[in-house]
């Protein structure tokens, strides 16, 4: 549920963003290109982050969503401070499942020997990953 500051930004600047990405999706190659020159370095790379995941999940207009969305990020969290957590907690989860989906019951040492991890470790992310399900499951139940 978002706060109240939250609604407020972007009520307030709903009419103000609609006219910035009606006057982006018209500009012509050699404005658009100097419009994304003058970003920041930081604007533009997060600009390119999302180009390239657009692209990768096979979306259509990669490039004009991507500045679309970084031009909007701009507009509603510039000169703000946000912090970003680093990516590892999120790549570890993500480890996490792949070795609950490849546990067979039998591949302890192998799971922990492909992901360098101890087979106590392993055996500790199976428990979870199974306790994990069982939530899961019981909730599509209720």
């Amino acid at each position: 549920m978002m706060h109240e500051e939250q609604m407020d930004l972007i009520h307030s600047s709903t009419f103000e963003l609609e006219q910035v990405l009606e006057t982006l999706q018209t500009l012509k190659p050699d404005e658009r290109s100097d419009f994304i020159n003058r970003w920041p370095s930081s604007l533009q790379s997060l600009c390119e982050l999302m180009r390239v995941t657009l692209e990768g999940q096979k979306v259509r207009n990669a490039l004009a969503i991507s500045e679309a969305l970084a031009t909007t990020l701009s507009i509603y969290l510039g000169d703000r401070v946000i912090y970003i957590p680093n990516g590892e907690p999120l790549k570890d989860v993500l480890r996490d499942i792949r070795i609950w989906r490849e546990f067979e019951g039998d591949n302890l040492e192998q799971l922990s020997r492909e992901y360098g991890l101890t087979e106590r470790r392993v055996n500790q992310i199976i428990a979870e990953q199974r306790a994990a399900f069982v939530a899961r499951k019981q909730r599509r139940l209720i």
